[in-house]
């Protein structure tokens, strides 16, 4: 049996790139699970069948659904109050990976990149929370996986993306409040602050780029975030911990 076997799990923005490889360990530790994605498509379908597939396999009562509606600015209200509540209410683990990247100076960020960097980096994970603590607290069980910035682990400037680095900041702030208040509920929050990952979202031109920043002049697999997510989940005295998992890179362009 999965270490996860009888475990609820909601993955927000788990269809694709670090969250997919987070909704995969999940099915592997046996949970069932809720995959949510902002669209759907036949490879969305193919990949909840390889859940339930993976997921049973480690405990035969498990299933695996998928939850499709896009998180955006558009009608947010009633998508946070219906629809992403009905998921994580009854969620013994929710992972919240999804968490839109704008980079823009100050002068170029208008108040909608404001709103969003805002309303999704910081509001969804914290109504996420606020939504799954009253079942968490019922069970004495719960854990929060949520995902940080890369240097957001305490207050630092960012040049080229004050909004996003800021929102996420305000993330490592909410593990720490949740660590602190709900521990003697057997309740759990921590993150992982990624560096750059290998995901389908970014351009071949783009990850070119982002490995010439890199000490090691690779990207992370998002197969590393996930596993470092697992360890995280799994051990109930981890409680308020910021993972770095960024390959060592501090900021600076590295020299060739």
């Amino acid at each position: 049996m999965g270490v996860f076997s009888g475990k609820k799990a909601v993955v927000i923005g788990g269809s694709g790139g670090i969250g997919r490889a987070v909704s995969k360990k999940l099915a592997l530790a046996g949970a069932s699970l809720t995959v949510h994605g902002g669209h759907d498509s036949k490879d969305f379908d193919f990949f909840i069948e390889e859940l339930n597939s993976i997921s049973k396999k480690n405990s035969p009562e498990s299933k695996v659904e998928k939850a499709v509606f896009q998180l955006n600015l558009k009608n947010y209200r009633d998508i946070f109050t219906v629809q992403l509540k009905k998921i994580v209410e009854s969620a013994d683990i929710v992972c919240v990976c999804f968490g839109p990247f704008i980079q823009k100076s100050f002068v170029e960020t208008s108040l909608e990149d404001w709103e969003t960097m805002a309303l999704m980096d910081y509001a969804l994970p914290g109504f996420c929370i606020s939504s799954a603590l009253p079942y968490m607290i019922k069970k004495n069980w719960g854990r929060f996986l949520l995902f940080g910035g890369t240097r957001t682990f305490g207050i630092n400037g960012f040049k080229t993306n004050p909004a996003y680095g800021g929102a996420k900041t305000g993330v490592c702030s909410l593990v720490r409040s949740v660590a602190m208040e709900y521990a003697g509920f057997g309740i759990t929050c921590n993150a992982v602050l990624p560096g750059f990952t290998e995901t389908e979202y970014l351009s071949e031109k783009t990850k070119e780029v982002l490995r010439k920043k890199m000490p090691s002049g690779s990207l992370i697999p998002p197969e590393t975030i996930a596993d470092g997510g697992m360890y995280l989940l799994q051990s109930p005295e981890i409680n308020g911990v910021l993972l770095n998992i960024d390959g060592g890179w501090d900021g600076r362009v590295q020299s060739s």
